[in-house]
């Protein structure tokens, strides 16, 4: 392992020449991204489409009296008006559909439960006339009690947003647990290790607090788009998804269909941060496709995607039993996930929320109740950190505090806890790689800690700095398929199902084909999502990508390889364990002036293309009733510090420098890489100071970029990023998302640090330093 001082931090460490692997590799497909030529959902068509508009619910919680669309259907231009009336007629699908329980209606029947709940969808000759159309139908609501926060929806007497009690889908999850009818609760999580009253009992300090993070939106540039049409072979849907064979499940289970009569592809997507995982939009616009007997093709408004999905809020009540050295020995956390009106994806985050909120730390004795909450919100699901940004803020929020409450300094404190390789989880399962420390010691490094880590600058101005330190799971278990074909000409197809949506996921895995071949990584192709024609993969998210479908490339094209050289081998006359590919020709090895291009070979050996397989699966999962087992194949871990100031007088918060590292294990693509890392500091910089959906009465009041604050590019404080690589490792992790959740914390920890006061609901707006410094 490099030792921090060894670190590049700016990318990866060098690789040896003609290696495609840790080149700074422009974007794929990078000139068409420039001129304007990229194909994006967005741009697809077929003749006779109709254009879809949604009409959607205006209040939070209501039953539906009547709905009239006959105005609608007077407009010149419109075809079609579909109800959930609709779904009563023979051979209609499904009207429920969802990730892990069936609850989210495709249109909604009988009740409404958010402001934009889908009622109706018109179908019209152009975007325009529908949105016209949708404007003329006519809701008549009966209005119940909205449910809008955890303790309304946690109240002896609160109104049920769902009559019905959860039931799994029909294939589902074995570590969900389905509790039946208990209020508002939507499913719970828990992890029990060791005797936690115990350890209180015998702590020589109890810290505790609870933490809260709003709801924000994923703002992706492109919004969520879908094209779906049926033909004799079934249905063919077009879509801005991340996760195009999950969509593909929901749509044979609504439909009645087998697989190979549903048919998804996706073109390169302008965005996704979690928020185009699962079936989203693409129900309603199958079924309005069914309905009508035509193509039909929705796209989101911005204000739509704001009613569409969120991150979840969070509440977290967390307590530390802490000896006087600083010893961790006992946490009891219970967290409160605010699902909104449907389940979509929360069963399964409020899993991994769980037991990230023991942190990378080795604490013997945990007790985690995680718990996912029906309200009259916009329906919540995954986003970018999945769960680990809030617990995080949680965890190392608290970190400063028993520190402060020890005299410790905060840095040393984590050094005491922190996990080494080969100390067990809260799970149970054994840390093989664990690196907080030197990521840790690199985050302080870079801001000179402890060296002046808080300064009065005068006239109510004060600098100070912070640290934090997160790990982060990606989904276990999981599977990935791809196929490399070499054809006669030389050049190389990579098939996969992997989505490209900015994050340069088709210029990784051209290296790594580039490189398993030796060929120039010009003449490898990347094939967009195809669940006709591209192998299986679960889902372009989670950080996975790289490293999951990066090794089923690379074992796809070792097979490519291999059958290269047995045919090579009779040209030769040689056994094929003595040649080797070298920069397009077989080689013998250690013979100058031997090698044969590669297309000679395939033309030679009458071979018109090699399709090599390979596949990356993993296995683990943890007991629903303990928590207990293997949450995680790998572990994803980073580390952030930060330089600010504040302003006493105002609450107005400055950033100066902020940095993040991350455990690379082997860096692909160090300018993606880079770009992959500044991009996650920059969300953590949003939902740190900016980012909050507000909602009054169940009214989502800011669903616009108006209101609705992200950080801007002067906002931008200098970023830094570090690498830790190991020299020659195989192994990759995943960047995606790691560097997110810690720069959340630090900047809370150092506004923390230059107040004396902690804020600890997000964002950490200059009101709410205000509010904090006033209560101390």
């Amino acid at each position: 392992m490099k030792t921090p001082a060894e670190i590049n931090h700016d990318g990866a460490v060098a690789v040896e020449a003609g290696s495609a692997i840790g080149k700074p590799v422009d974007m794929y497909a990078g000139r068409s991204r420039v001129d304007g030529t990229i194909e994006f959902a967005l741009n697809a068509e077929v003749p006779g489409m109709l254009h879809a508009a949604l009409v959607r619910s205006t209040v939070p919680h209501a039953e539906i009296v009547s709905v009239d669309v006959s105005a609608a259907l007077e407009l010149e231009g419109v075809v079609t008006v579909m109800t959930a009336a609709d779904f009563e007629k023979p051979g209609a699908p499904a009207r429920h559909y969802g990730p892990v329980i069936n609850d989210q209606p495709v249109l909604c029947g009988r009740k409404v439960r958010f402001v934009g709940d889908p009622i109706a969808i018109v179908g019209a000759e152009t975007a325009e006339i529908a949105r016209a159309a949708a404007d003329l139908v006519e809701v008549e609501y009966k209005e119940l009690p909205a449910v809008t926060s955890v303790e309304e929806a946690l109240a002896a007497d609160a109104e049920l947003v769902h009559d019905q009690p959860p039931r799994a889908r029909r294939r589902s999850y074995s570590d969900i647990r389905l509790l039946g009818r208990e209020g508002n609760v939507c499913t719970k999580f828990q992890v029990r290790k060791g005797d936690v009253d115990a350890a209180f009992a015998e702590a020589d300090h109890v810290i505790e607090d609870v933490y809260y993070s709003p709801a924000v939106s994923h703002v992706t540039m492109e919004p969520h788009v879908v094209l779906a049409s049926f033909n004799a072979q079934g249905i063919h849907v077009v879509s801005s998804t991340q996760a195009p064979f999950a969509v593909r499940d929901t749509l044979t289970e609504m439909f009645d269909l087998p697989s190979s009569k549903v048919r998804v592809t996706v073109p390169p997507i302008g965005g996704g941060y979690g928020g185009k995982t699962y079936a989203k939009v693409e129900p309603v616009t199958a079924a309005l496709a069914w309905h009508s007997g035509r193509p039909v093709k929705l796209v989101l408004s911005r204000e739509e995607e704001f009613l569409t999905t969120t991150k979840h809020a969070a509440e977290i009540h967390m307590r530390s039993a802490v000896k006087a050295d600083g010893t961790i020995t006992g946490r009891d956390v219970t967290i409160y996930f605010n699902g909104g009106a449907y389940a979509d994806i929360s069963p399964r985050l409020i899993k991994n929320g769980s037991y990230s909120c023991v942190g990378p730390y080795r604490i013997p004795n945990v007790r985690i109740d995680s718990y996912a909450l029906y309200t009259n919100q916009v329906p919540a699901g995954a986003y970018r950190g999945y769960g680990v940004s809030q617990a995080a803020w949680g965890y190392e929020s608290q970190m400063d505090q028993i520190a402060d409450a020890l005299g410790m300094d905060p840095v040393e404190l984590r050094h005491r806890n922190l996990l080494k390789p080969g100390e067990e989880f809260a799970t149970g399962e054994i840390m093989s790689e664990a690196v907080y420390d030197e990521l840790l010691d690199m985050a302080a490094e870079a801001v000179d800690w402890p060296h002046e880590a808080r300064v009065d600058l005068g006239e109510d101005m004060v600098r100070a700095k912070g640290v934090a330190v997160i790990l982060k799971s990606t989904i276990t278990p999981s599977t990935s398929h791809a196929a490399v074909r070499l054809d006669n000409d030389g050049s190389v197809h990579v098939l996969t199902s992997s989505v490209e949506m900015g994050q340069g996921a088709h210029t990784v895995l051209a290296q790594i084909a580039a490189q398993e071949l030796e060929v120039d990584i010009d003449q490898v192709s990347v094939s967009a999502p195809d669940t006709a024609y591209t192998p299986y993969d679960q889902t372009t998210s989670s950080s996975r990508t790289t490293r999951a479908m990066g090794g089923a490339v690379s074992k796809a094209a070792a097979e490519v390889r291999e059958r290269l050289l047995e045919r090579a081998a009779e040209m030769f006359d040689v056994p094929a364990e003595k040649l080797v590919l070298n920069e397009g020709k077989v080689e013998i090895r250690d013979v100058l002036d031997s090698g044969i291009a590669i297309p000679d070979v395939l033309a030679e050996s009458r071979t018109g293309s090699i399709v090599g397989q390979g596949e990356v699966i993993t296995a683990g999962g943890l007991d629903a009733e303990t928590g207990q087992g293997l949450a995680s194949d790998h572990w994803h871990q980073g580390s952030a510090s930060v330089v600010l100031d504040v302003d006493l007088a105002t609450g107005k918060i400055y950033l100066r420098s902020l940095y993040s590292a991350a455990l690379a294990g082997r860096v692909i693509n160090p300018k993606l890489a880079k770009l992959q890392m500044h991009g996650s500091m920059i969300f953590g910089i949003g939902h740190a100071l900016y980012e909050e959906l507000i909602f009054e009465d169940g009214q989502l009041t800011n669903p616009n970029l108006s209101d609705y604050a992200i950080t801007a590019m002067g906002d931008l404080p200098k970023l830094e990023i570090g690498l830790l690589e190991e020299s020659g490792a195989a192994t990759i992790h995943g960047l995606g998302e790691t560097t997110l959740p810690p720069v959340i914390a630090a900047i809370g920890n150092a506004v923390a640090r230059a107040t004396g006061a902690r804020v600890r609901r997000l964002p950490i707006t200059p009101e709410r330093v205000i509010e904090a410094l006033e209560a101390l």
